[in-house]
């Protein structure tokens, strides 16, 4: 049941890549769009989570202080995932921005909080590692040269980011000053919301000073690529609300595999399936091509996981 309810969670986590695909397919390119969907598939978050755990009440500044962190990573990550959409597939998304949800944790546990590790993790961490490479080359002639390094760059951005939230949440589970997950997770949607807004609310003001009429229309509602019209408006709407509701609902599924399972297995599972249904769903619903380059990313994927899940039951330690 426990594994029922991991796949899941990875089906969940592989389906957001696809509505934000479509919303990225739709909207106008640019930061105030990326804004726009973060604020709103965020206001779905804090809805959900006000509901079911109410406002935090709880948080101290040492606490506080993490989720900023936390929050700015989210931020920059999830611009990133939209501005990598607009240049290259989906499937090379989700193998850098699952391998940095791995990579960059386990170096911050090994180095910084003197986490043990064996030479199988090492190695899958390796492989996980040279996974990147093939996953960013693209042999398709008609597309540019800038277009591919903009790929690569806001690839590696993704990376970055997507790593960072992981260790900020790490580095909030084990502090002393941990009130509960519902109220960190809470506080950093609210804080992502409001960075959102303001930046929104700048832009605007920016696009007014130069004389622009009807800012605030722009920055809210004129967000369609071909002219906004309301059917289009509600359909973007949806589709960030629809990835707000799904990485919800495969964070909570995956919360309650931690009961049971342990995380050395679960995570690199999770990563591995999550990453070979992204391509997969990348194919079926965009026609990307799952070419060699994209199946060797996604094989080296794999196996790096599974030498990661399997080093948990070797002692070897290095």
């Amino acid at each position: 049941m426990d594994y029922l309810l991991l796949f899941g969670a990875c089906v969940f986590f592989a389906l957001q890549f696809v509505f934000q695909k479509w919303f990225e397919q739709r909207a106008k390119a640019g930061m105030a769009v990326c804004l726009w969907n973060i604020l709103v598939s965020g206001g779905v978050a804090v809805l959900f989570l006000l509901v079911k755990a109410g406002m935090p009440r709880e948080i101290n500044p040492t606490a506080f202080g993490i989720a900023v962190l936390y929050a700015a990573s989210g931020l920059f990550c999830s611009i990133a995932t939209i501005s990598a959409m607009a240049a290259g597939p989906v499937s090379g998304i989700g193998v850098w921005c699952l391998a940095g949800g791995m990579i960059l944790p386990f170096l911050y546990g090994v180095f910084f909080l003197g986490e043990p590790a064996n030479v199988w993790k090492w190695l899958g961490m390796a492989i996980l590692t040279l996974s990147l490479v093939p996953a960013v080359i693209r042999r398709d002639r008609k597309a540019k040269e800038r277009a591919n390094l903009r790929y690569v760059l806001w690839c590696a951005v993704i990376f970055l980011t997507n790593g960072f939230v992981s260790i900020f949440s790490k580095m909030y589970q084990i502090s002393p000053a941990a009130v509960g997950e519902d109220a960190f997770v809470l506080t950093g949607s609210l804080l992502r919301c409001g960075a959102a807004l303001f930046l929104i609310l700048v832009s605007a003001w920016t696009v007014g000073r130069r004389g622009e009429k009807k800012p605030l229309s722009a920055a809210f509602y004129d967000i369609g690529r071909t002219g906004t019209t309301g059917k289009l408006f509600l359909l973007l709407f949806a589709c960030a609300a629809a990835y707000s509701i799904l990485n919800t609902l495969g964070n909570l599924l995956s919360l309650r595999c931690m009961n049971t399972l342990d995380a050395s297995v679960q995570f690199p599972l999770l990563s591995a399936t999550v990453t070979v249904l992204t391509a997969l769903f990348g194919a079926l619903f965009f026609r990307e091509k799952l070419g060699g380059m994209t199946i060797l990313s996604l094989i080296l994927t794999v196996v790096g996981a599974g030498l990661i899940a399997a080093s948990a039951q070797i002692g070897f330690t290095l």
